[in-house]
């Protein structure tokens, strides 16, 4: 191609009126369209297997195939490009076919064509341009319409999980309350004695439902930060074994109620992490909570890590419950979903944000996590979290002011 503005293919096989049409063009417009040339409507079609024209001029009788007959080869091959139709006098029948047949225009071979043509040609590329980009617009249209739909489908499917997940967490919350409350109203009413056992009983009731109610208030007010890109962490340097001995001794009696085992074997060498530690302890008792919710008695739970790069560890926490079907397992990270589960005990269930939670601090890690599961065989929940600072010096999606750094 060349420099001018449009490239135009004019098709005639009369060298002379070639000749003479494409100089009234160019001089008429000063070099904005650059005019090839094509002696017949076979030469123009084989021109088009490496190029494309803005517009194409054709007289209508050529040897062999005829200007017609390439405007309905353009049809055929859903080529666009713009035609206007040059007849000799006497062929109004034809100039009328080629406009049925979608030419944008004809000009007739009289004495003032050449004056004419520049004009026509200018209102067809015109009127081609318009048709194109009201094409444009009326596609971008359909797509946002059809965006737009999908994002009101989107917004009612999480308006109906927020009523959902209101009436539960108002249920639940509910639960623990009065728990607490009974409590302490066996106790202030004489019924139970604080100093003996039945009434140390009641308390330890009371403390572990008030327990329930702190979680559940934290998962709220850490998924209301997260949701407005408040959730600020405290990075150091700091011991992953060191982290997860924590989580293991905090679950240590809530496993021997179960009869569930956990088990944590550390390799030699702990590996050091760049944390928040209180962040990843956060993201370990969410784990491990579930799989101690989920796995039966007799069960057993591991943690482990290994390295996975130079700069990245992977833990794991596995179990042995029931599994987590395939059609589920995409779910279990969204907002406000619980997961079900046959071994799950009346009165445990929390808000459904724990994981979502999970996936949003381990984002913020500049880490992933996910979910390894076979219904009948457990589950193994896995995340990474990096070991040096590097991986947060010019990579990081995480916004900078959420980032706070801890010397340690």
């Amino acid at each position: 191609m060349t420099n001018a503005e449009f490239e135009f293919l004019l098709v005639e096989d009369n060298p002379d009126h070639a000749q003479l049409v494409r100089a009234a063009i160019q001089r008429a417009r000063k070099g904005r369209y650059h005019v090839w040339l094509a002696s017949s409507a076979e030469a123009a079609i084989k021109l088009f297997e490496t190029m494309r024209f803005n517009l194409i001029i054709s007289d209508f009788r050529l040897p062999g195939k005829t200007g017609l007959d390439l405007l309905l080869w353009l049809n055929e091959n859903g080529i666009e490009t713009p035609l206007v139709m040059l007849t000799g006098a006497g062929d109004e029948k034809v100039a009328v076919q080629a406009m049925q047949e979608g030419a944008y225009n004809y000009v007739v071979k009289d004495d003032v064509y050449l004056q004419v043509i520049p004009h026509v040609i200018d209102e067809a590329l015109l009127q081609y341009l318009s048709n194109q980009e009201k094409a444009r617009l009326e596609r971008e249209i359909r797509e946002k319409n059809v965006a737009l739909e999908r994002a009101n489908r989107e917004l009612k499917k999480l308006d109906q999980l927020k009523s959902d997940f209101i009436a539960s967490v108002s249920h639940e919350i509910r639960t623990p309350l009065n728990a607490v409350k009974e409590s302490i109203s066996l106790v202030l009413d004489g019924i139970a004695d604080p100093k003996q056992e039945k009434g140390k009983r009641i308390l330890q009731i009371g403390n572990r439902n008030i327990e329930r109610l702190t979680i559940m208030i934290n998962d709220l007010l850490d998924f209301a930060k997260i949701e407005a890109g408040k959730m600020r962490l405290h990075f150091a340097f700091c011991d992953l074994q060191t982290l997860i001995d924590e989580v293991v001794i905090a679950f240590h009696a809530a496993c021997e109620n179960k009869k569930v085992k956990l088990v944590f074997a550390p390799p030699e060498n702990p590996p050091v992490v760049y944390a928040d530690a209180e962040r990843i302890i956060q993201v370990l008792n969410n784990l491990v909570g579930n799989a101690i919710k989920f796995t039966p008695e007799n069960g057993r739970i591991t943690i482990s890590y290994q390295e996975i790069s130079g700069e990245m560890i992977q833990v794991t926490v596995a179990d042995t419950a029931a599994g987590i079907p395939k059609e589920d397992q995409a779910r279990v990270f969204e907002r406000f979903e619980q997961l079900e589960n046959s071994n799950l005990e009346r009165g445990s269930r929390g808000t459904g944000l724990g994981l979502s939670i999970c996936k949003e601090l381990i984002k913020l890690h500049h880490g992933k996590i996910w979910v390894e599961s076979e219904s009948g065989k457990g589950s193994r929940f896995i995340f990474t979290v990096p070991t040096t600072e590097q991986v947060y010096n010019g990579i990081s999606d995480v916004p900078p002011d959420s980032i706070e750094r801890v010397k340690t």
